[in-house]
């Protein structure tokens, strides 16, 4: 009989550190699904964050490639331990606020699927990472707070619409997997999760993705003002420009940023001279 992912941690005498928010998954078919999730984009896994390995199990199940990044130097040791036999594994002991992302995906395969539990205060950088790298992935599928979740998936003019939201989803076609307790984890976290599937849609040039990033950074600076207001003031356009660029996008002046759908956002951004975000 295989053993439990806590009994795993326990053979290898890991414990939860605090400091780095680990939050161990052990709810063996919560992993078996989310493994499923990931492999039905691709079967080149780049996982982030490996921990003890729930994940990676059945990952490497059905995957050609399975390559783990972790930090953890006692986790990574029990990775090793567990699965460095196996022809589909690489880990990497590495830091994600650190990583360098091109070498990684490009080592993992031609278009990987980036899958993970990822850690709070981590999460948006690697969704932006997700982003920046888009041509070169098959899509993701992520274990983040439920709140996150719901600000990826969030509609047009409600609280949670707002950067992430924009950005994310003029990217990705994005679908709340499903919801998940606290009571999966070791130990059971404050707040609740979801995981979520990211699937690269619209291509987009470098240059203009770039520049619709900061527009919408700095529209959504103060997203309770109007948008003429915010061309003029947080993009430095003058009166006649900032109405030029809503009238040729075909925005209300008077709506606000979060009441703009993501479409519409960058058709605005579009009409934004470039040298003005620079």
């Amino acid at each position: 009989m295989s053993r439990t992912q806590q009994e795993l941690l326990r053979d290898y005498g890991i414990r939860p550190v605090k400091k780095r928010g680990q939050n161990f998954l052990v709810d063996g078919n919560l992993a078996r699904a989310i493994a499923a999730d990931t492999l039905s984009l691709g079967d080149e896994i780049l996982e982030l964050g490996a921990g003890g390995g729930a994940l990676t199990i059945h990952l490497l199940a059905s995957a050609k490639r399975v390559v783990c990044v972790e930090v953890d130097r006692n986790l990574c040791a029990l990775l090793q331990g567990e699965f460095g036999d196996q022809a589909a594994f690489e880990l990497q002991e590495d830091d994600l606020a650190r990583l360098d992302w091109a070498g990684t995906i490009a080592r993992t395969g031609q278009r990987p699927v980036i899958a993970g539990n990822l850690p709070y205060v981590l999460t948006s950088k690697v969704l932006f990472a997700l982003a920046d790298h888009r041509r070169h992935i098959a899509g993701g599928v992520f274990m983040v707070q439920k709140e996150v979740a719901e600000r990826l998936v969030a509609p047009c003019g409600g609280r949670d619409y707002g950067i992430l939201s924009v950005v994310m989803g003029s990217l990705f076609a994005i679908r709340l997997v499903r919801t998940v307790p606290a009571s999966v984890f070791w130990p059971r976290p404050e707040v609740e999760s979801a995981v979520v599937k990211l699937e690269p849609t619209a291509q987009w040039d470098d240059a203009e993705y770039a520049h619709f990033v900061a527009v919408v950074k700095a529209l959504f600076g103060q997203r309770r003002k109007k948008l003429l207001g915010l061309l003029r003031h947080q993009l430095g356009l003058d009166v006649e420009t900032a109405r030029d660029v809503v009238a040729r996008a075909g925005v209300d002046p008077d709506a606000r940023p979060e009441q703009v759908p993501a479409e519409k956002m960058r058709d605005l951004a579009a009409c934004v001279p470039r040298k003005e975000c620079e």
